[in-house]
């Protein structure tokens, strides 16, 4: 219903020595990060060995209220590899990735490095030191996908990427 308030309880919390900064200018993610569960929550571990990537879910804790108003933005990831800010659309909030939402939620696929017994180190995470994390899902076979089509503003900037010589990670 409208209007209705919904709360999530962190289960753990990103661990980093990645500066904010780097994260923030980052074209891929490769570094290591830990996802430090709380003890109540660590038994939901079990069984997550073996899976080599799986999907965290995280709530985008430093996006500023007035932020989350914004429905329309230009993907200024893209400026990261080499796109000027004129180059870029503007599209609606929900074809991006940008932070900037009505509901400041974050979801990556990372690569599962170890499964230890305060927590789990990856590769890939996007996320700060200190990010509360809302879930863990196991990456399986089945939400693989393959993309079969693309809008025009996204294929014309791929296109472009790749004629400029830039990494296309759009």
């Amino acid at each position: 219903m409208a209007g209705d308030n919904i709360c999530f309880r962190p289960i753990g919390y990103v661990r980093t020595i990645v500066p904010d900064e780097a994260i923030r200018r980052a074209t891929s993610y490769t570094h290591e990060s830990f996802i430090e569960i709380l003890p109540e929550y660590r038994e939901g571990l079990e069984g997550l060995e073996g899976f080599s990537h799986i999907i965290v879910v995280f709530h985008l804790h430093r996006v500023p209220e007035e932020a989350r108003k914004t429905l329309k933005v230009r993907p200024r990831r893209l400026l990261r590899l080499g796109f000027k800010l004129e180059e870029l659309p503007l599209v609606g909030v929900f074809a991006t990735d940008s932070p900037h939402r009505p509901n400041p939620i974050g979801i990556t696929v990372v690569e599962l490095l170890s499964v230890e017994p305060s927590g789990l180190r990856v590769r890939g995470l996007d996320a700060f030191d200190g990010t509360p994390v809302l879930d863990i899902k196991p990456y399986t076979p089945h939400r693989r996908v393959e993309i079969k089509s693309l809008p025009e503003w996204y294929r014309r900037l791929w296109e472009e990427a790749e004629r400029r010589g830039l990494r296309t990670e759009l």
